[in-house]
């Protein structure tokens, strides 16, 4: 009679639940690394939306002849008056807040259109840190178009 037994020794246990452990090790970060990556991807994709509406909000600004940067001039942009800077939206929510489309995931933080140097802040709401996860849109001048700066170490 021959006495066979069947099953895993327990060395052979041991070595699976090491090798499960180093693997968890290794891929736990990349898992958690992933939100803060949506999060990145979201505002980079609002910075396009912005980038295009300011564009074409200044190509209609040239067509109707407000491109002055003396004065803030508005012009009708859907059903909104959107206020202008030099041609492009003004950094207010008078302005580029009224060209984009946006929900609850974003707060505008400050903004002015006086003087040459007026911003604002776009912040997402569901960051860790929003006023690190954010877009600042600076007002266009007689020499160059408006910025876009993305600032993305809270997120």
């Amino acid at each position: 009679m021959s006495n066979k037994a069947t099953g895993f020794t327990l060395i052979e246990l041991i070595i699976v639940i090491v090798i499960l452990g180093i693997l968890s090790v290794v891929a736990a970060p990349k898992f958690i690394d992933i939100s803060s990556d949506a999060r990145i991807s979201v505002l980079e994709s609002f910075e396009g939306s912005m980038r295009t509406a300011s564009n074409l909000v200044n190509l209609k600004a040239i067509m109707a002849g407000k491109t002055d940067c003396a004065t803030n001039p508005t012009i009708q942009v859907g059903t909104e008056s959107v206020t202008l800077r030099c041609g492009y939206p003004c950094p207010h929510p008078n302005g580029i807040a009224k060209t984009v489309s946006f929900d609850d995931s974003f707060v505008w933080v400050g903004g002015n259109c006086s003087g040459q140097l007026g911003s604002i802040d776009v912040r997402l709401n569901d960051a860790p840190d929003p006023a690190n996860c954010k877009i600042r849109y600076t007002s266009a001048r007689s020499t160059r178009a408006p910025t876009f700066t993305l600032t993305t170490t809270g997120c």
